[in-house]
């Protein structure tokens, strides 16, 4: 299989894009490291892995803990030997408008989205450069490529996501390692329904070009992709998965204007 005798670390992993990642890491052969910041996410997504007849550790972790996050990889090196994968998925949402964003809400977000990517990233590294070999892969977002309304922390954060992958890319290419980013268009997940009810996420789905949302296994495939052995030659680089919604530039920007304008 693919990933047979690879070990991937994914943040963020009890629900979600996150789940879906680490399961799908675990059908393709890897042993997976499930983390979290609730342990019982994390493990039961460990569980399903063992169930499928996969290996796998589960931790709690704050990825915005440096502290925590370097004891989290101690013990999965422990645990499975190496690490060769990094998955930054670990991530909150919410909206506000840019005059009503509270200095609480802008450090949260963008502690967890992009220093927790930063922490995880340079602890996982260091482990990658021993042995000369890792792929490196976060979630960014389309929001950090053309940013919505009510989402400047959001925003922000995701697209210091695109700028710290392209200069691990650079720092790490030496060592054998790539770093590349994913940016997701709308994902149908447990968060995204806690920020859009039932008519916003179908209006949501109407300005997509392929007029729905994506699937989180969708998004992992993707992820899987850029994680692969053969995807060596691929670096620094920003992979949209957002059914043409950047391609839709500013026609997508003015349907939400439509919206927060009513």
């Amino acid at each position: 299989m693919e990933f047979e005798q690879q070990t991937a670390v994914v943040t963020g992993a009890g629900r979600g894009i996150g789940k879906a990642i680490a399961l799908a890491f675990a059908a393709k052969g890897a042993e997976v490291a499930a983390l979290d910041l609730d342990q019982n996410s994390a493990s039961a997504t460990a569980r399903e892995i063992t169930r499928l007849g996969g290996r796998a550790f589960s931790a709690a972790v704050d990825v915005t803990d440096q502290a925590a996050v370097h004891k989290a990889i101690a013990a999965i090196v422990s645990e499975l030997g190496k690490i060769d994968i990094l998955v930054n998925n670990a991530g909150i949402g919410n909206t506000a408008s840019f005059l009503d964003l509270t200095k609480e809400s802008w450090d949260r977000l963008l502690a967890v989205h992009l220093s927790g990517s930063f922490y995880c990233s340079q602890a996982a590294a260091r482990e990658m450069v021993k042995r000369k070999y890792g792929r490196i892969v976060s979630l960014s977002s389309i929001a950090g490529l053309m940013a919505p309304p009510e989402a400047a922390h959001y925003a922000a954060a995701k697209a210091g996501i695109i700028g710290l992958t392209r200069a691990m890319a650079m720092d790490l290419a030496e060592h054998g390692i790539t770093a590349n980013a994913v940016a997701p268009g709308p994902v149908l997940t447990e968060m995204l329904r806690e920020i859009w009810d039932e008519d916003g996420l179908k209006e949501r789905a109407a300005h997509v070009p392929v007029q729905r949302l994506a699937t989180v296994e969708e998004i992992a495939r993707a992820v899987l992709f850029l994680a692969a052995p053969d995807s060596s030659y691929i670096t620094g680089t920003v992979l949209p998965v957002d059914g043409g919604s950047v391609a839709a530039g500013t026609y997508m920007v003015e349907k939400y204007r439509r919206r927060h304008s009513r």
